[in-house]
């Protein structure tokens, strides 16, 4: 299936009036405001502390003067804390990167985000461009939710092939998955199960007695320790931790990886406006591409190719939710996933 299948129904976002920000005319000029400000934080969800880390290391190499304080989170722990921010008064976030879509349009309608049309808006790939019709908000991460097992323990004769074989019986108590009520990647995941097979495949997921982490990075790290044998993870994730020596591997699943989409934005209120902006031409450059695909993730860029071994969205079923199915069906899916699971 093509990107430009899965993911133009991000193109249908709800459209509101938007805040005119006008763009600086290069990047060197955008740089020359930032300076002063001499700090950007950002609040990030779709990659792991470390790597969220070192991009913000590779910003002030490439922006002498301009640190990044990183704060790395779930989806839900850092919309709950920005809106602890908001609620408070206290103004600490410039740029949020969340894997839920819901909170980008939930604080847009808040009126909460600037618009600021990227320079660098039209570098990316094609079905990434406009998803906000007021740029107030970018995908900059694309990252799909892959099984996966533990080599010393599962053979791959044996491993899984789709989603429905997480629900054998072979695996009680040997499954790994993450909790929808605090992660973005979890939250659309269990929007497509059930999509797919309904109410019931979560209740017989629970019947599993599964390990439940927080974030979805959590199965990468019990499944490689071999504290579970297989999960449903994410493919980056698990293939960083492959490539450390740990006895991990991916499956694309036959019923389809599911594709999460993650945006970033620029608060309104943003203490660090300017160096808010420089991030965000950051997040759609070549530097930041080539950290990704580095780290086996899936480049925004077309000018930056993927590492061996990571499995191309062009060669593998993948499956996406659409704008309306985050907004609406991603805490409903949580909520019953709470009843189901007693947590």
């Amino acid at each position: 299936m093509k990107r430009r299948t899965v993911l133009t129904a991000l193109a249908t976002v709800l459209a509101l009036a938007p805040l005119t920000a006008a763009s600086a005319e290069t990047i060197e000029e955008l740089y020359e405001k930032a300076k002063p400000e001499g700090e950007v934080t950002w609040y990030v969800v779709p990659v792991d502390s470390e790597t969220a880390e070192r991009m913000g290391n590779r910003f002030t190499e490439l922006y002498p003067g301009i640190k990044v304080n990183v704060v790395r989170s779930t989806a839900t722990v850092a919309f709950q804390r920005l809106n602890q921010d908001i609620d408070t008064g206290v103004a600490n976030a410039d740029v949020l990167t969340t894997s839920n879509m819901a909170h980008a349009v939930d604080l847009k309608g808040r009126d909460l985000l600037m618009s600021y049309t990227p320079i660098r808006k039209g570098e990316v790939l094609a079905d990434l461009q406009g998803v906000d019709a007021d740029d107030m908000f970018t995908i900059t991460t694309v990252g799909p939710m892959s099984i996966v097992y533990n080599t010393d323990l599962v053979s791959e004769e044996e491993a899984p092939r789709n989603w429905t074989d997480l629900l054998d019986p072979k695996w009680k108590g040997k499954v790994a998955i993450g909790h929808p009520g605090f992660s973005g990647y979890i939250g659309i995941w269990a929007v497509k199960m059930r999509e797919l097979y309904g109410d019931e495949f979560f209740e017989k997921l629970a019947a599993q007695d599964p390990y439940v982490g927080r974030s979805s990075i959590d199965v990468v790290t019990t499944t490689a320790a071999g504290e579970t044998a297989v999960g449903a993870g994410p493919g980056t994730s698990a293939l960083i931790s492959a490539a450390k020596g740990n006895p991990i591997k991916l499956v694309a699943p036959t019923d389809g990886t599911v594709l999460i989409t993650s945006p970033s934005m620029i608060m309104k209120d943003a203490p660090h406006p300017e160096a808010a902006k420089l991030f965000m031409e950051f997040l759609l450059g070549t530097e930041i591409a080539e950290i990704a695909a580095g780290n086996f993730s899936t480049p925004i860029r077309p000018d930056v190719a993927t590492r061996e071994g990571v499995p191309s969205i062009d060669q593998i079923k993948v499956i996406t939710a659409t704008t309306g199915q985050i907004l609406e069906e991603v805490a409903p899916s949580a909520e019953k996933f709470r009843d189901t699971f007693g947590i």
